[in-house]
């Protein structure tokens, strides 16, 4: 037997027991076959009337992996609390998924969501600034950070999600930071992603029909790529924690009598993701561990803003957002010539599957014990969503929980290789 044939998918639907999962995450199936370079690239461009600057980091692999003729090209977004980073080393400051696949051959292009990155500091890093004081950050070109006069901080009363987050804080209004944050709606943060994506796919040099362009969402990330599928439409895709398209998690919520989510007060609110966050997540550990697993989360954002109301279906505060930006004194008069009905249509639009769908194999693939997005999620999200795709798959790791560490990177990668390999995406 060789290394790849320990490597075995599930039956649609099915679980992957623990034994063949740890033999899975112990061999050497798919080696490193190549060195790889790493670009970071910034691109600037306008949206209702305010600067955003998109960030792409790429890693492109020296030798690529050929499938079917085509080199293989994947476009990620980040976690809800993370900025991208977290894709390139773990909590445990090992390599995470982006360089273990770049090694293997595949280009990895990591697409963050706009006001993700701090620009004032080389890497995007969040450490110094204290996570009381954190806000996002749009454009390269913002001259200082935010003071403290820019927004208001509340204690939590209660929000669509479970994991415990303790302190919200609301921009002031009629600071810059207000208006900013009222430009960047869902469908901004999808035009960042298909910029970056374009980006990443003019850099590969190779036509699109030599590309294998494939998607990965981890969590938060999920529901704008699946947006995304509208604007730039990929080949599949792959699966690994991936929250759904929001009709189909409003959906997932409904599916348990709770008709609770589309009133949710979330309109501008920047939810802080801080240690009862991280708590919730990593319970499993000793506190020694967490401690110093959680230091390491400080480089992200630890964060969430416009995701909450879009992932989670907050549509009254989606309207909201959409009818103060509307009103505003900054919207170009371009935005408005539809008339308001069109441009309220434009910004829910991302809420919804789109039909280009059909040309898109998707995998859904979750632990047994995954804390947020539990198998009777995955299942209620199928009956929405999957009648719009090509093809539809759904895998479970039995004991494996909602995280990207070293050992996650190992597992879940080598099944991406070999279900790749079986033609699911061709």
């Amino acid at each position: 037997m060789s290394e790849e044939d320990i490597v075995v998918l599930p039956e649609d639907n099915g679980i992957l027991p623990k034994e063949t999962v740890a033999a899975i995450t112990a061999c050497d199936a798919y080696p490193e076959t190549t060195g790889f370079t790493k670009t970071v690239e910034y691109i600037d461009f306008d949206r209702y009337g305010k600067p955003f600057t998109q960030v792409l980091t790429t890693f492109k692999p020296d030798t690529p992996r050929i499938h079917n003729g085509r080199e293989i090209l994947l476009v990620c977004g980040e976690g809800g609390k993370d900025n991208g980073n977290g894709f390139i080393e773990t909590y445990e400051k090992k390599p995470g998924m982006a360089p273990w696949l770049a090694s293997r051959g595949i280009t990895v292009a990591i697409v963050p969501r706009l006001g993700r990155w701090n620009f004032f500091d080389e890497g995007g890093s969040w450490k110094n600034i204290p996570l009381g004081e954190r806000m996002p950050v749009f454009t390269r070109h913002q001259p200082g950070y935010w003071s403290s006069s820019d927004y208001t901080s509340h204690a939590s009363k209660g929000q669509a999600s479970p994991t415990g987050s303790d302190t919200y804080r609301l921009p002031v209004e009629g600071s810059e930071l207000y208006d900013h944050m009222l430009a960047t709606t869902p469908d901004s943060i999808v035009e960042g992603y298909r910029q970056g994506a374009a980006r990443a796919l003019e850099n590969h040099a190779k036509s699109r029909e030599e590309i294998l362009l494939l998607y990965w969402g981890f969590s938060t990330g999920g529901p704008f790529l699946w947006a995304l599928c509208r604007h730039l439409t990929p080949d599949g895709i792959l699966g690994w924690g991936t929250s759904n398209n929001p009709s189909a998690y409003l959906y997932s919520r409904a599916s348990t009598g709770n008709h609770d989510w589309p009133y949710e007060e979330s309109c501008l609110r920047v939810r802080e993701r801080g240690r009862p966050d991280f708590l919730f997540y990593t319970t499993h550990i000793d506190d020694d561990l967490r401690e110093e697993w959680f230091e390491e989360s400080m480089h992200a954002p630890n964060f969430k803003s416009v995701e909450d109301v879009f992932m989670h279906y907050n549509v009254a505060a989606l309207t909201e957002q959409a009818t103060r930006l509307w009103q505003s004194d900054f919207l170009p008069e371009e935005d408005r010539a539809a008339g308001f009905a069109a441009f309220l249509q434009k910004i829910m639009l991302p809420l919804y599957p789109a039909d280009e769908l059909r040309d898109v194999a998707v995998l859904e693939m979750n632990g047994t014990l995954d804390q947020v997005i539990q198998p009777w999620k995955v299942d209620a999200a199928r009956k929405v969503s999957e009648r719009y795709c090509k093809r539809y798959r759904v895998a479970r790791l039995e004991d494996f929980r909602h995280d990207i560490l070293h050992d996650t990177c190992k597992t879940v990668g080598r099944i991406w290789f070999k279900l790749i390999e079986s033609g699911h995406y061709d």
